[in-house]
């Protein structure tokens, strides 16, 4: 999911993703990873609004997952898969 993020503001700036700032300045990647990973009995379901650099990131899993930045869509949905999920509890 974090690679999302970063080609996601690649794309909206229409820049390089090395051209951008490390993620983790303004979120824990693999926190934000592991927040939409799948669990045993299916695919994640929420939203999470964050800022990174400047722009507004919304990643929403609601059926596939998808990132928008400052409210456009980056693109098409990024499927989720739990055949191979493990679960995370805490």
């Amino acid at each position: 999911m974090s690679s999302a993020v970063i080609a996601a503001v690649a794309t909206h700036r229409e820049t390089d993703p090395t051209q951008l700032p490390p993620l983790y300045e303004w979120i824990d990647p693999d926190a934000l990873d592991a927040l939409f990973t799948p669990v045993r009995s299916g695919p994640r379901s929420g939203r999470l609004e964050f800022t990174y650099d400047g722009h507004t990131i919304a990643v929403d899993c609601t059926d596939g997952v998808s990132v928008s930045v400052d409210g456009s869509a980056s693109g098409e949905s990024i499927p989720v898969r739990s055949e191979s999920a493990t679960r995370i509890d805490t």
